[in-house]
């Protein structure tokens, strides 16, 4: 097997460091080797080095200025780089070369999205004809899934992403943007499970990883929000009460279970990968630190607040300028 053969078995293994010294071998004998040139800008796309991408891309293309392989990739990068109408370009000259093939249609669709208000019609018509020269494909079901989903369009999306995953059981990317539906319907289990399943399926799979940062950030506000609602509620009723601490007592405790049941349902509603992924944050992320502190301090103010008004007051002050503070102070260095 030559350099070129061996630098794709090394991408499709992920052992991307190996096929870059492959592909120099290659480019050391044939400079203007297209195929060289854009297996290593298919490695470095798989790396996320985009302007190392965009680099290989354009050396295909100086040697083979009709290569619809290199105007592929060159879109890809110029995409990620925010260049969108470049990227349409180099998209639509790829499809002009290849009008056969679907990649180039599924790579089209992906440059126009960012201008879909511009280019709706455009986009559509890319994405029925993916589908139509590869229906077996599940990406060029999962491009269509998208753009519906950037029309708005969540039910077709969704049926599209089905689809995908018919066809593709292990397509992190389709399971990925499912349970992004799933979460919009507030189906919390069936949304978290997609998120772990997809990242289990592809562990470099960054916007998998986020959606389950972004859940679990939520599920730790609900609870801190939730709290402080305890904790206003028993502060109202310790305060305006005739009847003796019995009362602010009652109240303190029912809605303390209340809250504690709510946040148990919430958390058990979560998948099993993320219920753990969420109590590694409490335990070793410092961001999250105000908001489970602050969470900790209002109910412990709700829950002697009939005994101790004065102090469910002090605490609860005490409690939000802590959080506010500390919050201000993790987003500055993290700016």
């Amino acid at each position: 097997m030559d350099s070129i053969g061996r630098a794709r078995t090394l991408i499709d293994l992920g052992r991307h460091e190996q096929a870059r010294e492959e592909l120099a071998k290659a480019l050391a004998e044939d400079p203007a080797s297209v195929e060289a040139w854009c297996l290593l800008a298919q490695c470095e796309q798989k790396t996320g080095d985009v302007q190392a991408m965009r680099y290989a891309a354009s050396q295909a293309l100086a040697s083979n200025p009709d290569s619809e392989w290199a105007h592929r990739l060159q879109a890809l990068a110029l995409h990620k780089l925010k260049r969108h109408e470049e990227a349409i370009a180099s998209a639509r000259e790829a499809t002009r070369l290849a009008p056969h093939q679907w990649q180039q249609y599924v790579v089209l669709v992906t440059t126009l999205i960012p201008l879909l208000d511009k280019y709706y019609t455009e986009a559509t018509e890319a994405a029925d004809r993916a589908v139509e020269l590869a229906p077996l494909q599940a990406e060029a079901h999962l491009t269509r899934g998208v753009l519906n989903g950037a029309k708005g369009n969540l039910p077709e999306a969704e049926r599209n992403y089905r689809e995908a995953l018919r066809l593709d059981p292990e397509n992190a990317a389709a399971r990925n943007n499912l349970a992004t539906i799933e979460l919009r319907g507030n189906n919390l289990e069936a949304a978290t499970a997609g998120f772990a399943a997809a990242l289990a399926e592809n562990p470099r799979l960054q916007v998998a990883r986020d959606n389950i940062d972004l859940v679990c950030r939520r599920v730790l506000r609900g609870a801190r929000l939730a709290s402080q609602t305890v904790f206003i509620g028993v502060g109202f009723v310790t305060v305006t009460s005739e009847g003796g601490h019995a009362f602010p007592e009652a109240i303190a405790a029912l809605l303390s279970i209340l809250w504690l049941v709510m946040v148990i349902r919430l958390v058990t509603r979560l998948a099993k990968p993320v219920r753990a992924h969420l109590r590694g944050l409490i335990r070793n992320d410092r961001r999250y630190t105000p908001t489970v502190l602050s969470t900790m301090v209002f109910i412990a103010a709700a829950l002697t607040a009939a005994w101790m008004p004065v102090y469910l007051l002090t605490a609860g002050i005490l409690a939000t300028v802590a959080y506010f503070v500390t919050d201000r102070l993790r987003r500055a260095r993290t700016a």
